[in-house]
């Protein structure tokens, strides 16, 4: 999931090692509970620097959330937790209006980590697409996504990872980011991955692992593709790279079982996000019944 921020910005190396005096162990407990006409926020406890804006709703039912963490990255020690509840016939859309950064740690590689936990009633469906997390050179980085679904629950999101940052000539030469993405529907395990990037590893450069690319996302959906629906995605997929003029990319999609899978490995981070949100706009009716409506702060 995307990383939310810090209590303060370490600047990138510059030789001696920079320790943080103050980090933070936030956390953000929100419930949805349906109403007459609306998915209302009946909930929200939070711990530390974690807020949620004003639901909106831009189209009927439907609650949409931004989660913010203002200060803009975490640092050594940090710990945020982020634990959604839906009950039955919640509808609920959650996003983060930037994406996040893990800094660089310390000289002890004292850990920054970021989870979300969620409960999903029968009947409900979350929708969690949050920006990327850009994890920096020398970051401790633990991501964990867990979803836990009941009765004919129905899950949308993502997850993107940027390691280092090209544009200031920083790559991943050291540090440590894993992350584990688990789904399970009424207690059986659905999916469960686990990936470990070790910064200057040769995996990094392998054609079988990040083939010198920097950035990897997966999108996840409890949508079942047919053969014809899978074709009609990867042709209008391949439209759309090719009418951008995109980076060289791969792109994958895949059905496991009742969950469909997409997969990017390039080096865009925007070029993932605008894919996974076309891919999304195309499963959206198949998951909830409803059209794509993208949440305003996307577009600033």
């Amino acid at each position: 999931m995307t990383a939310l921020a810090p209590t303060q910005e370490i600047p990138p190396p510059s030789g001696a090692e920079l320790i943080p005096t103050k980090s933070w162990q936030a956390s953000i407990e929100l419930l949805f509970r349906p109403n007459k006409n609306r998915t209302d926020l009946v909930r929200s406890l939070h711990k530390g620097p974690l807020r949620v804006q004003r639901p909106f709703y831009p189209e009927d039912d439907c609650c949409h959330v931004y989660l913010l963490h203002p200060p803009g990255g975490m640092v050594p020690g940090d710990a945020l937790r982020v634990s959604l509840e839906l009950d039955t016939r919640a509808q609920a859309l959650l996003t983060t209006p930037s994406a996040g950064k893990v800094y660089r740690s310390d000289t002890a590689k004292t850990a920054q980590s970021q989870g979300v936990s969620a409960s999903v009633a029968s009947g409900a469906c979350l929708e969690w697409l949050p920006q990327e997390t850009i994890v920096f050179e020398g970051a401790e980085a633990e991501l964990s996504n867990q979803f836990h679904l009941h009765g004919d629950a129905r899950l949308c999101a993502w997850d993107i990872v940027v390691l280092g940052r090209r544009a200031s000539g920083e790559g991943f030469g050291r540090g440590r980011c894993l992350q584990k993405i688990a789904i399970s529907r009424d207690g059986v395990p659905v999916l469960n991955e686990r990936t470990e990037w070790l910064g200057g590893s040769r995996m990094l450069d392998a054609p079988w692992g990040m083939g010198g690319m920097s950035v990897c996302g997966t999108l996840f959906a409890t949508v079942q593709c047919d053969q014809d629906v899978m074709d009609t995605l990867r042709d209008g997929l391949a439209e759309l790279v090719a009418s951008k003029g995109w980076l060289v990319a791969e792109w994958g999609l895949s059905q496991k079982r009742d969950i469909f899978l997409a997969r990017y490995l390039g080096d865009s981070p925007e070029q993932c996000r605008k894919g996974f949100i076309w891919l999304w706009s195309q499963l959206r009716p198949l998951l909830n019944g409803r059209k794509a409506c993208p949440p305003r702060i996307w577009n600033t």
